[in-house]
């Protein structure tokens, strides 16, 4: 009679411990997944209807060294390459710094990044190569 009562109890617990809590969290992952399907969606739309970018006129090595001297963006070696394209190597930079950087030279220089590799150093901060390049029309 005792172990029937243990096994019910058991049962009981293990429903409602195990049983629920997992069920209740997949109906939430559910509830995200559908959430971040709408925001996918929406973010689509809002960037088909985005007013193209203007395209700076000056050499792309101006345009990325010009921007990097003004966020402080350390450039340790530079290349300029045969087809137009730039590449710049960076010693130690917070990566919190160098991708917003990054990123606003494609929005608002009308610049590719064409390549990009980094890697973490010891004390926190990154090394990277990026090349940049004229947005192909």
């Amino acid at each position: 009679m005792l172990a029937v009562m243990a096994v019910a109890v058991l049962g009981v617990a293990g429903f409602y411990g195990v049983a629920m809590p997992l069920k209740r969290a997949g109906e939430a992952a559910r509830e995200r997944l559908v959430e971040a399907r709408g925001l996918s969606v929406a973010l689509a739309a809002a960037s088909t209807g985005a007013a193209p970018r203007k395209a700076d006129a000056r050499p792309v090595a101006a345009i990325v060294e010009t921007s990097a001297a003004g966020v402080g963006v350390p450039i340790a070696r530079k290349r300029q390459e045969g087809d137009g394209a730039f590449t710049i190597w960076i010693t130690a930079i917070d990566a919190r710094v160098l991708l917003p950087w990054t990123a606003s030279l494609e929005r608002e220089s009308g610049l590719d990044v064409a390549g990009f590799t980094a890697s973490r150093l010891d004390n926190g901060l990154v090394e990277a190569e990026v090349t940049f390049a004229r947005v192909a029309r």
